[in-house]
């Protein structure tokens, strides 16, 4: 029997012997409820206690019985949404030092590709939105702290997160490219395997996806790693590496902030990943709805529209338009 209604039965059987007969409710088997732990005494209503019970206990049981018959049993994953939608705002975590998926604006507002997908959505919703100002360290510990209802930034989709948060499906991509300049480097670079050579330099900033994909594909090339993209441009334009390898919508800015320099990014796509927009752990009502509204913003090329408008140039690995989620 499934956990809300061994719990429903047993508060209708409690509800029926409001004498001073003494009762157990069966223990449940079946699957964990999903959510925190229940401690002793919390109204769990899968083990209630033994004993007689009071006519102010059974009115209290009544008011149970009339929740979760308005519920359906088990509420708890219906609250999110229905807060959102009783709130009627969205509040949407975005990191502005993320450019351009979160930017201060010249009113110091906080804009940028996530910005205008979060209004997007508030606005199919109906609802208001609030932008939440957000770091990549804090942005999870917010959405599970009830601070955020959502959070963008880039947040690619790992097991290891999938374990703490949900995702709904894919908003964009990030692809791994190779960099270089069109001329004035060590020796022509066309294609990937071009980088596996002696005489080849590379630079990197540490820690980068880039990395591991070097010692396995161009373990002969020269490896400089710097601590942040500007040096890491710097020596590029300065002609102390001819190419790096990194997530093509981390180097967008840099690159267009970089003068004199004919950049060349390689056709071929080493490795792609999908970022969608976290929720919290069983928030399953808001990540239903964020999905369907995904759906539509992809098949009406909005998606599309905006990373243009931010990036300047298409996604390099575009989205599947795909109704199945």
């Amino acid at each position: 029997m499934p956990c809300k209604d061994a719990a429903w039965a047993c508060l209708l059987n409690r509800l029926a012997t409001v004498s001073s007969s003494t009762l157990a409710c069966p223990k449940v088997k079946g699957p964990a409820r999903q959510g925190p732990p229940q401690t002793e005494g919390n109204d769990d209503m899968t083990d209630l206690p033994k004993g007689s019970i009071s006519r102010r206990q059974a009115l209290s049981l009544a008011a149970g019985a009339a929740t979760l018959a308005t519920l359906g049993g088990d509420g708890a994953s219906a609250l999110p949404l229905d807060k959102v939608l009783s709130a009627k705002k969205l509040r949407a975590g975005i990191n502005p030092t993320l450019p351009p998926f979160g930017v201060f604006n010249a009113q110091n507002q906080i804009d940028g590709f996530d910005a205008d997908i979060a209004r997007e959505l508030a606005r199919q919703m109906k609802i208001e939105l609030e932008i939440v100002q957000v770091g990549s360290p804090d942005r999870i510990p917010f959405l599970q702290a009830d601070r955020i209802d959502i959070v963008l930034g880039a947040i690619t989709r790992t097991v290891e997160r999938a374990l703490v948060i949900d995702y709904t499906v894919p908003l964009h991509t990030q692809s791994v490219v190779v960099l270089t300049k069109d001329g004035g480097t060590s020796v022509p670079i066309a294609k990937p395997a071009d980088l596996n050579n002696p005489q080849v330099k590379l630079v990197q900033v540490r820690g980068t996806v880039g990395i591991p994909w070097i010692q396995a594909n161009a373990p002969q090339a020269q490896v400089t790693l710097l601590d942040n993209y500007p040096d890491t441009f710097r020596a590029l334009q300065q002609g102390r590496a001819d190419a790096m390898v990194d997530v093509l919508e981390s180097i967008v800015i840099p690159m267009r902030n970089v003068q004199g320099v004919k950049w060349k990014v390689l056709d071929e796509v080493l490795g792609s990943t999908w970022v969608g927009i976290g929720v919290q752990k069983g928030n399953t009502t808001l990540r239903d709805v964020l999905n369907v509204v995904l759906f539509e913003m992809h098949r009406s090329g909005f998606v599309a529209k905006t990373w243009e408008k931010w990036f300047g140039v298409p996604m390099k690995t575009p989205v599947p338009v795909n109704p199945m989620f």
